[in-house]
Parts: C-alpha cells; structure tokens; sequence
C-alpha cells in the first residue's frame, strides 16, 4: 500500500490542447505521468479530497482534468477494471458533490466502484475527524470492500497465485 499527496506533486492545468491524443503523452513537463504510473501499479486506488467550498481541492481537481483526459487519450483502457473507492471530508456541507466529482472520475475512466465506494467525515481542524464514529466506520467499509473486490477482480490475489503473479507452492 502506498499513498501519494498529490501536493507533494508538481501538476499543472490541463490546457485542453489535445496533444496527448497525437502521441498519448502529456505536452506538459510536469509530475502527471508519474502519478498515472503510480495508479496503473496499484490494485486499487481510494481517493481523497477535503471539501473546503461544496466541491474538491483546486489541486483534486487539476488531478481529475490531467490523469482522466490521458486515461481518455490512451482510449480509457488503462484503468478499465481497476477497483476505485472515495473519501471527502468537510466541516458541514460539501461532502456529497466532493464525493459525487471523485466517482464521476473514476466511472469515466471505467474504474470498478464496490457498494459503499464512498465514505465521508465531517470535521474542521487536523485530526478532528477521527472523533466522527460515523465517518470512521464508513472508511473501514469502504476499505473492506476495496480489498473484497480487489479480491475477486485481480487475478493475482487469487488462490493459486501469489503477489508477484507466481503460482503458489501448496504446503501439505
């Protein structure tokens, strides 16, 4: 399991200037292809985005734009299949359209969403939602479920083979 931030990235806008659908690769000299990357190696992916006004982060955003026009330029089949889940945070409102923008993400770029594939918390400071019982066990769902599914839909997690796709010596 790994996690990335996407502020920890440098991403810029996406211009809409369809390049990436001459040579399936980004004009712009950025951390996209990276994070694309990082994505395409994981069994799955859970996103997550504070709700600061009624919708995700600007950078949640710039996000969304880059990774799903390269996912639409390269004909959306590098995600197809791959099990998607998301968390939004507010401090009153917001959670659902965060949420909803996430999910829409994930269904354009053809990702799988298990029942529950959401879970959201409402808190203010830094650390605050950890008292928010609710939200707390909607996340634990939420990753149930992902590994479930990921479960049933990687091939590679079955019984007969291991992690790094070798099949599995049985032990008597």
């Amino acid at each position: 399991m790994s996690l990335i931030r996407i502020s920890d990235y440098r991403l810029e806008p996406c211009s809409a200037c369809r390049a990436c659908f001459s040579d399936k690769n980004c004009v712009i000299d950025d951390d996209c292809e990276k994070i694309y990357q990082e994505m395409l190696r994981a069994d799955g992916v859970i996103l997550g985005s504070p709700s600061y006004f009624q919708a995700v982060t600007a950078q949640m955003k710039i996000f969304i734009d880059r990774i799903g026009f390269l996912a639409l330029a390269r004909e959306r089949k590098d995600f197809a299949g791959k099990v998607g889940g998301v968390i939004a945070v507010a401090r009153r409102s917001g959670v659902a359209n965060t949420c909803n923008q996430m999910l829409t993400f994930m269904t354009a770029v053809r990702m799988t969403i298990p029942g529950g594939g959401r879970a959201f918390a409402i808190a203010r400071e830094k650390g605050e939602v950890a008292h928010d019982k609710e939200g707390m066990e909607s996340a634990r769902y939420l990753g149930k479920m992902m590994v479930k599914m990921v479960t049933m839909t990687n091939p590679r997690n079955d019984e007969t083979t291991s992690r790094t796709g070798k099949p599995k010596t049985k032990r008597s």
